[in-house]
């Protein structure tokens, strides 16, 4: 059921979505701010979804330790290549395919040197 927004959230033009508290919020297509009362999982986590967790997490942790030189690397690269996505989107998509080859292309394509934990790809 579609709440109105507590007034605190909206002051200063605040725009979130994802979990606040006891709300669950996100933009609809029409670019409307929906929100509802947040909701328990029926059924716990499978090992499948802990370990899905942990990859990214793990990821998180790896552009974290990063160099900024190096993220500011991977989003020039994103940018330059014209890609629809940022910089860690495309850091995130390489670790998690665990497939160098398009990271390659695109630093070769925009002559950057993209690295993971340390080391050129």
């Amino acid at each position: 059921m579609k709440l109105t927004p507590p007034p605190m959230y909206s002051f200063l033009g605040f725009n979130t979505q994802g979990d606040i508290g006891p709300f669950t919020t996100y933009h609809s297509a029409r670019q409307d701010q929906v929100w509802f009362l947040a909701t328990s999982p029926k059924t716990p986590a499978s090992t499948r979804q802990h370990h899905q967790r942990n990859v990214f997490k793990l990821i998180a942790f790896k552009w974290n330790a990063m160099h900024p030189n190096q993220r500011k690397n991977w989003t020039t690269a994103a940018n330059r290549a014209r890609l629809r996505i940022s910089g860690y989107n495309l850091f995130t998509y390489t670790l998690s395919r665990a497939d160098l080859e398009p990271a390659r292309t695109i630093s070769h394509q925009t002559g950057l040197t993209l690295t993971i934990d340390g080391h050129a790809i």
